[in-house]
């Protein structure tokens, strides 16, 4: 056993920078995004012994955040106040000491946090951690028609609300 946790302690810390950039974006506070990640691990270290290497462990453990960070979302969204101001943007937590400062990076940001939770989990997956359309059907078990037609609903979604704000595509920082 002690392999295994030695063997799970380095595959946890190779993936751990990009768990925190996925979760960023699923989770909707800097304390989910830390929950997500730690209960993501803690649940991949309890079912690492059953881990058969089908997918990359990146893959593997982006499965379980989705299904963690979820579960979050369902839960804060039981919790969210009366008064609280769904027009007002949603700004996103710095990871890592990182501040954005660009405006059209807000409004990317802002675009893809108002996405269904089913669509920002497949934009993340694709776009931020470059996982392919196959990578991403096999972390949700489900179908890769399924995955291109999700993220081309959320790519249609975006470009509108991106026109809406006057942001171009070409632009430094819109990948849509």
């Amino acid at each position: 056993m002690g392999n295994l946790k030695g063997d799970f302690e380095s595959e946890a810390e190779a993936v751990y920078p990009a768990l925190v950039r996925a979760a960023t974006v699923l989770c909707w506070s800097r304390s989910d995004v830390e929950d997500a990640v730690q209960e993501t691990l803690m649940s991949a270290f309890k079912s690492y012994s059953s881990f058969r290497g089908d997918s990359s462990f990146l893959t593997w453990t982006y499965a379980i955040l989705a299904r963690v960070a979820s579960a979050a979302n369902r839960e804060r969204s039981r919790r969210i106040p009366a008064d609280y101001d769904a027009d007002r943007p949603v700004q996103l937590p710095p990871v890592d000491g990182t501040v954005i400062v660009d405006e059209e990076a807000r409004c990317l940001i802002d675009a893809v946090r108002s996405l269904p939770e089913r669509q920002r989990a497949m934009v993340t997956l694709h776009f931020l951690q470059e996982l392919s359309y196959g990578e991403i059907a096999e972390a949700l078990g489900i179908s890769v028609g399924t995955v291109k037609a999700t993220i081309f609903a959320a790519k249609t979604f975006l470009r509108s609300a991106l026109a809406r704000k006057d942001i171009r595509k070409g632009s430094t920082h819109v990948l849509f």
